[in-house]
């Protein structure tokens, strides 16, 4: 089982302040927050050919990795800008 110890670990965030968070912002794990970083160098390195002519094809094949994942169909998911977007799609379609 794991720990609460070990899980604080994957976190970067200040031993010293006991968060209370509900979820409007959030820390990365430690894991995380390096392969963001390695995609935001790629972007960064070559941003023409990232969003001109990479990133759709990478959305689409994220979208089968996460369906696959989920047991979704890639088509019936999307990505948003962030949680409160997305609750916001949801109860704008009602």
């Amino acid at each position: 089982m794991t720990k609460p110890a070990q899980i604080r670990d994957e976190f970067m965030l200040d031993p010293s302040v006991v968060f209370l968070n509900h979820g409007s912002f959030g820390a990365c794990p430690r894991d995380v927050l390096a392969r963001y970083q390695e995609w935001q160098l790629e972007l960064e390195r070559r941003p023409v050919e990232f969003l001109g002519r990479r990133l759709e094809g990478l959305l689409a094949e994220a979208r089968e990795t996460l369906g696959a994942y989920v047991g979704a169909d890639p088509d019936d998911l999307v990505f948003v800008a962030n949680a409160t977007a997305g609750v916001n799609i949801a109860a704008w379609a009602l």
